[in-house]
Order: C-alpha cells, then sequence, then structure tokens
C-alpha cells in the first residue's frame, strides 16, 4: 500500500485545536457565569447585605451564623464574597448551558425560566429556616424578597452573555423528549416553590427571636427570650 492511500494521523496540535474548537460552548459559559456570579452573588450579596442592617439597625454588633459582625464591613469578607459569588457562578454558567434547551419558554425568555428554577432549587440551599440569621433580621420577608432579587439578576446576566456568545444552535426536534423534559423541569419549579412557601411562613414566625448566632450553622447562641431586661 502506498504512503498516500494510508489514513492520515493528526498531529498533537491539530488535535488540540480541535478540543480548542469543541470547548468554546463551556469557555464562554464559564466566564459569563463568573462575571454574572461575581455581580449578583458577589457584589449584590454584599449591597443586599448592607440594606438589611440598615433596615433593621438594631442588629448592630450581632454575632450571624456566618461568624460575621453586623455593621462591619471587613476586607477579607468582602474578598470571600467575591470569590464564592464568582466560584457559584461559574457552576451557575454550566448549568444554564445545560438546561437552556429545555427551558419551556421563547428565546428571550430563557433568563426569566432559568432564573425561576435556581430560585426553586438552589435558593431551598439559602433560604433555610434553620439559618439563625432569618431569626435575627427583621422583616424577613423583605430579607428573602432582596436575596431572591439576585437569582433573576444572575438569570439576566448569564442569559445575555451566553446567548450573546454562544448563539444556541438547532436542534434536532424530538417533541415528546422535549415536553417530558420541560414536564420535568415545571414540576419541579412547582415542588421547589411550594417548599419555598413553607419554609417562609416558618422564618416569619421565627422571626426576631434569635439576638445572635453561634455560627457554622449551629442557631442561636442567644435567643430574645434568654437575654436580660
Amino acid at each position: 500500500m502506498s504512503s498516500t492511500d494510508s489514513p492520515a494521523i493528526a498531529s498533537p496540535a491539530s488535535r488540540l485545536r480541535a478540543i480548542w474548537r469543541a470547548s468554546a460552548p463551556m469557555r464562554v459559559a464559564v466566564v459569563a457565569g463568573a462575571i454574572a456570579g461575581l455581580i449578583s452573588a458577589g457584589v449584590g450579596s454584599r449591597v443586599v447585605m448592607r440594606i438589611i442592617a440598615l433596615a433593621d439597625p438594631d442588629t448592630d454588633g450581632r454575632f450571624t451564623d456566618a461568624e460575621a459582625t453586623v455593621g462591619e464591613i471587613t476586607l477579607g469578607g468582602t474578598f470571600n464574597l467575591l470569590m464564592l459569588g464568582t466560584i457559584a457562578g461559574v457552576m451557575g454558567g454550566a448549568l444554564y448551558l445545560g438546561v437552556r434547551r429545555w427551558l419551556p419558554v421563547p428565546a428571550g425568555w430563557k433568563w426569566l425560566a432559568y432564573a425561576v428554577l435556581t430560585l426553586a432549587t438552589v435558593g431551598q440551599l439559602l433560604f433555610d429556616q434553620n439559618n439563625a440569621d432569618f431569626q435575627i433580621f427583621e422583616p424577613v420577608l423583605m430579607v428573602v424578597a432582596l436575596f431572591s432579587v439576585l437569582f433573576f439578576l444572575n438569570g439576566f446576566i448569564v442569559s445575555a452573555l451566553v446567548d450573546r456568545f454562544h448563539p444556541e444552535p438547532a436542534y434536532g426536534s424530538s417533541l415528546r423528549v422535549s415536553r417530558a423534559v420541560a414536564g420535568v423541569i415545571a414540576l419541579v419549579c412547582v415542588l421547589g416553590f411550594a417548599a419555598h412557601a413553607i419554609s417562609t411562613v416558618e422564618m416569619v414566625d421565627d422571626q426576631g427571636t434569635c439576638l445572635s448566632a453561634k455560627g457554622g450553622g449551629l442557631g442561636c447562641a442567644v435567643r430574645t427570650s434568654d437575654a436580660p431586661n
């Protein structure tokens, strides 16, 4: 067999270029998610925390579940918050890329559907009625509303960036599968918001019952009922 008949062997450089091109969607999602997380979960969370502290000045100096002192803004604490927000955003960007095609809404509303989905699922980790912070700060409904807005801000930013730099491709249609996945997503959202409503009612009932938290999810260190008059 002549040399012209042998199959071409791709060079390492060409294989790397092929891998790099194939990874373009994920690279876009990671960068977009990092930016969205930095702004919404990082900067946004710091702004929300400040608003909450100003709205409930009686909490100044109290010890939160995250082992922070209300009213104090430290460089280390802000840096950690920005880093955590960016890391969470990276995961969120990858998630958006994965579920985008299954969101049962027109392209212009993908961000809203994604925000609702993340609020109904990931939001359950944030809005934990056992977290002493929700027993310290009042009013709880304002606290929940402010943090909920951040999910919509994140959804808007990550969707805008990913869809701008990696538009959703045309997929082979499978109506049965599309409806099934969309149905599962809708069910998850309904169940998530039902659980969210129940936990919010419990948090409203418990608001103001804790003066200081131990930190690390261990509940109240000082309860209002135990405080000296």
